[in-house]
């Protein structure tokens, strides 16, 4: 039978009765000025903004409970099985309190920051335990935003390569990034934020590629520890004498060591939620690394879901080719995980800014000069409506192909939902990012869709 906490429960049902309430912002139109002699609309193709650097999510806070707004469609917020068997999974979770449960999720700058997924993973650890923090990957050292929840640091000088990078001077591994030292003797740090519950871990498995050769590891306090290696193909794995929340790996490398990231373990029941998140990322640029289904593979995954669409929308859509993409990264991660259950699912509406340039008659002042002709240009928001025809494409891949999804198109709101979100303050400036509780609201939805599927017979 699937645990789950009583006061938890009421914690939700006293939650979904709260609405948000409505603020009086509203999405901008485009000018339409009456001296208007010609317009020009050109669209800005935004993919770069999804890819570039830092991503701000505005409005910190702390308390993941949050209401439910009236718009979100709850009697939608489920998978839609399209036919696959997930007893396997609720037989996973049953048995939870004896053997960790692993979820993996891929994702793009909608998960990198870690704020919607690590609201699911706090909320499942909650009810089935947590067995640590999982999958960390060295996103600052290769010049990205990091989720606050864990650090992966060094004073040491790296060769970093991101997954949008137009070229890679080096392999870049399934989580998407990958940092390569510039001398044969270096050192990295990896811990846990002290004010999450992740702490303690007792063993790290390190994912590389080349050789690694470990000399030493350091604890909290820098003091040496005694630690065992068990080194593989693809990883080593780093067992600890005691539980730890930070440790430095000293280590030595032939020249050919690429690190992609490392999973933080306590040894313990529990749930795993491992999330991958890359800015600007699509299923063809993860299809890129081509390794995506053999690196997860050691993470032992019972649930992989794909949470991808969005950076699609931006620029010319072709359905076939973005179908033909979801089904190369399918079927990359079945050959390696056979037994892993897939979910996907598919973006909400979203916006993108319009580059209105008008044609304006101006009078001058001055006496006896005639009036002249100029451009004036001027920024707005419309609908991004590559969206709805990709998430039809996901639904009916999942229906043709016997795959779950989870419509998040649907919940949100449907059409039209991006300009309730503006209305409500949910979306970032650039309103295709969330906000900070919205991105919790979206974590929410998800760990209470999965809930639901446990408890379905």
């Amino acid at each position: 039978m699937i645990r789950h906490s009583l006061k938890h429960i009421a914690h939700a049902l006293l939650l979904a009765s709260l609405p948000l309430a409505v603020a009086a912002q509203q999405p901008a139109d485009a000018d339409t000025d009456a001296e208007e002699v010609d317009v020009v609309v050109t669209d800005d193709d935004e993919s770069e903004l999804l890819a570039a650097g830092v991503v701000e999510i505005p409005g910190e806070a702390d308390d993941i409970d949050i209401p439910i707004p009236s718009f979100i469609r709850r009697s939608a917020n489920h998978i839609i099985y399209n036919g696959a068997d997930w007893s396997a999974l609720r037989r996973a979770f049953e048995r939870s309190d004896k053997a960790p449960v692993s979820i993996v999720l891929i994702g793009d700058s909608h998960i990198q920051a870690d704020i919607s997924s690590g609201t699911t993973r706090d909320l499942l650890q909650y009810d089935f335990g947590n067995a640590g923090r999982g999958l960390v990957s060295p996103l600052k050292i290769s010049g990205t935003n990091e989720p606050s929840n864990y650090f992966f640091q060094s004073r040491n000088s790296w060769i970093p390569v991101k997954l949008m990078s137009s070229t890679w001077r080096q392999t870049v591994g399934f989580t998407g990034c990958s940092i390569r030292p510039s001398s044969s003797s270096s050192e990295f740090t990896i811990g846990t934020s002290e004010k999450d519950d992740y702490n303690p871990f007792t063993s790290v498995t390190v994912f590389h590629s080349g050789r690694f050769v470990i000399n030493s590891v350091r604890g909290e306090s820098d003091d040496p520890l005694q630690f065992r290696s068990i080194p593989s193909r693809d990883y080593t794995q780093i067992l600890l004498p005691s539980p730890q929340t930070r440790i430095t790996i000293d280590f030595a490398s032939a020249g050919d060591l690429t690190v992609f990231g490392a999973s933080l373990s306590g040894d313990r029941p529990g749930v795993f939620y491992h999330a991958i998140g890359n800015n600007g990322a699509a299923y063809e640029t993860y299809n890129r690394i081509g390794t995506v289904g053999a690196g997860i593979a050691p993470l032992n995954p019972a649930l992989v879901i794909v949470s991808l669409g969005t950076n699609e929308a931006f620029g010319r859509l072709d359905t076939s080719a973005f179908t033909r993409a979801v089904n190369r990264l399918v079927s990359n991660i079945r050959t390696a995980n056979p037994d892993a259950l897939i979910l996907l699912t598919t973006p909400m509406e979203c916006q993108k800014s319009v580059t209105t340039t008008k044609k304006v008659r101006v009078r001058s002042k001055k006496k006896g000069q005639k009036a002249r002709t100029v451009n004036r240009t001027s920024r707005s928001y419309a609908v991004n409506h590559n969206i709805a025809p990709i998430r039809q494409a996901i639904l009916d891949y999942g229906k043709q192909n016997g795959i779950a999804v989870y419509d998040w198109y649907d919940i949100a709101g449907g059409q039209g939902a991006s300009n309730t979100w503006v209305a409500h303050n949910l979306f970032a400036k650039d309103r295709v990012h969330h906000t900070h509780a919205a991105y919790r609201l979206e974590g929410r939805l998800l760990y209470e869709a999965i809930m639901d599927a446990l408890r379905s017979n």
